[in-house]
């Protein structure tokens, strides 16, 4: 297992890196799911990256976190830093940001075939709760929460 550089921090991406945050989440989901359902790239939609959480070293992105109301919507490690426990930081940050808000239930959802995800979060207490088509892709989902401390 890799080592968490020591350097590293979890902090909103400045002015200048939103195009590499962005690059960042298309390199990682053509990656995972380039040929899934569609040929790379693979739409990843138009989020505000400025609302993201990354973690980074001397500058460089390693992953990313990204949160609305209750909901985990996109968490993604560079392939070069997975294993180095990046994932369980952003994912600590996207938690605490979650509580915070005052949800006491966390929710997200993940590809029902990436199982290396769903095993991931079911590490940090997180459970399946139910199997669903997704909204545009002929793929299943699996959603999945985590109670939040009062």
């Amino acid at each position: 297992m890799n080592q968490i550089p020591s350097e590293v921090e979890i902090r909103r991406p400045k002015v200048g890196e939103h195009l590499v945050v962005r690059d960042l989440v298309q390199t990682v989901v053509d990656e995972i799911y380039g040929g899934l359902w569609t040929d790379p790239p693979v739409p990843i939609g138009g989020q505000d990256w400025s609302f993201a959480w990354v973690a980074a070293s001397r500058e460089i992105i390693m992953g990313m976190v990204f949160t609305q109301n209750e909901w985990i919507d996109d968490l993604w490690v560079h392939q070069s830093y997975r294993g180095a426990g990046i994932g369980r930081l952003l994912l600590s940050r996207a938690e605490l940001e979650i509580a915070e808000r005052g949800f006491r239930t966390a929710r997200l959802r993940v590809v029902s075939s990436n199982r290396d995800a769903i095993r991931f979060y079911e590490r940090f207490a997180w459970s399946a709760q139910r199997l669903f088509p997704h909204e545009k892709f002929p793929i299943k989902m699996v959603e999945m929460t985590k109670s939040m401390p009062a």
